[in-house]
């Protein structure tokens, strides 16, 4: 997956929104390099790739990494306890997720944290006003459901949350939107939401998928022209 390069100001937010001692999930922890914003003590890491895991574990031995199984249906759970994290931080997540497991994930969430506890997320969405950025990030990122702000909001929504932006942080041709979301004392709305991808994703896509296949292309043709020298000499 392509993380893009990180500014200066892109976790920023997090040292005004975590304190020592709050209890932290770091959903789609990859290969670990978020750990660091949160004390070992405090912090677990869930992500779904095991090799990624290993990884995570050798270059951060003092943090806690667990694998954790794709939610796709009701009936899955996340491997953690109920009601007992202050904090879900997802990173450059949600993006590669359709909104019918986000909103599986959601309610996961829910599950898992405390009363008053909130999700602190940071995903690039599309703007508006940033035609060339939205152009790169769908040419650069596999997730395909890079979506507006307004679109992130409207799903969190639809499972009881309630969103509080934060800022937009421009970096290396990405808008990287980041947010906090707490359950709504409404209670569980669970209203129909669906998004799809964008016209952006559509139109690039297969630029995206060449970039991201496509440096075997010239391996794949020096094998065929050797083959086809060793065949024409070997038999003819």
């Amino acid at each position: 997956m392509f993380v893009p390069r990180q500014g200066k100001h892109t976790f920023n937010f997090i040292n005004n929104l975590y304190s020592k001692g709050e209890k932290v999930i770091d959903f789609g922890s990859g290969i670990g390099s978020n750990a660091k914003l949160f004390s070992p003590d405090d912090y677990i890491g869930l992500e779904v790739n095991k090799t990624r895991i290993l990884e995570s574990i050798r270059a951060f031995p003092n943090y806690n990494f667990i694998s954790t199984p794709l939610i796709s249906t009701e009936s899955d759970r996340l491997p953690v306890k109920d009601s007992a994290y202050d904090i879900i931080f997802i990173s450059l997540c949600l993006h590669h997720i359709d909104s019918k497991t986000c909103k599986l994930l959601f309610r996961e969430f829910r599950r898992i944290l405390k009363k008053g506890g909130c999700i602190l997320g940071i995903e690039p969405c599309i703007m508006p006003s940033s035609t060339f950025s939205n152009i790169i990030m769908n040419i650069i990122d596999r997730g395909d459901y890079i979506i507006s702000e307004a679109d992130y909001t409207a799903m969190y929504e639809s499972e009881s949350f309630n969103v509080d932006p934060i800022n937009i942080v421009r970096t290396f041709g990405y808008n990287l939107w980041q947010y906090k979301a707490t359950v709504s004392e409404k209670g569980n709305i669970n209203k129909d939401y669906f998004t799809k991808k964008t016209r952006y994703r559509e139109i690039i896509k297969p630029i995206n998928t060449f970039l991201t296949y496509g440096k075997w292309v010239p391996l794949i043709y020096i094998i065929f022209l050797l083959l086809q020298y060793l065949i024409l000499t070997f038999l003819y």
